[in-house]
């Protein structure tokens, strides 16, 4: 007996490893690209803060007092990004329990009828059926959402990155060319 999916819900194995692929894929290139950008702005900013430690009046560089509130600011947001991911996440974890839950009640009603072993043993399969599709379905679409998970917890600590050695390298620019 071939399991049989419902169409609304039918997305190939092959298809669903694929997005998950291209989601992992995803989340380790601009983890990369974080990374890369993470040292460059470690880099100069250690700069700025020996400079402060020679010329103690560079202390009022507002670069010192940025590097604590913008990492609060992305732990905020990669918090309620994470959230959302979790609250998709346990979307369909309900929707595969509500399919659960309906494919044991009508297997339920099925038996409820008067004795019949062809029946029963028909609804038993019925149930089992429906229920590995379900299975096999929710685990797919919760592989993706865990995947995506981590794409949603780096992606503002990534855009925070990538601004401040954007701002950094341009400021460092401007002040090598101001140089004589």
């Amino acid at each position: 007996m071939t399991r049989q999916a419902p169409k609304s819900l039918e997305t190939p194995l092959a298809a669903r490893g694929a997005e998950v692929g291209a989601e992992i894929s995803t989340t380790a290139l601009v983890l990369g690209e974080t990374l890369w950008a993470a040292q460059q702005t470690i880099w100069l900013r250690v700069m700025r803060l020996g400079a402060a430690g020679i010329d103690p009046t560079r202390l009022k560089d507002p670069e010192i007092t940025r590097m604590v509130w913008e990492k609060l600011d992305a732990a905020l947001e990669a918090q309620r990004a994470l959230a959302s991911g979790l609250w998709a996440l346990s979307d369909v974890w309900f929707e595969w329990l509500a399919q659960q839950i309906t494919a044991a009640a009508q297997a339920g009603m099925e038996m409820a009828a008067p004795p019949d072993p062809i029946r029963y043993g028909g609804a038993a399969s019925d149930y089992v059926e429906t229920s590995l599709n379900a299975a096999e379905i929710a685990c797919g679409r919760m592989a993706l959402e865990a995947t995506r998970l981590g794409g949603r917890g780096l992606a503002p600590y990534h855009r925070a990155t990538n601004e401040n050695a954007k701002r950094l390298m341009k400021a460092a620019r401007r002040r090598v060319a101001r140089q004589p």
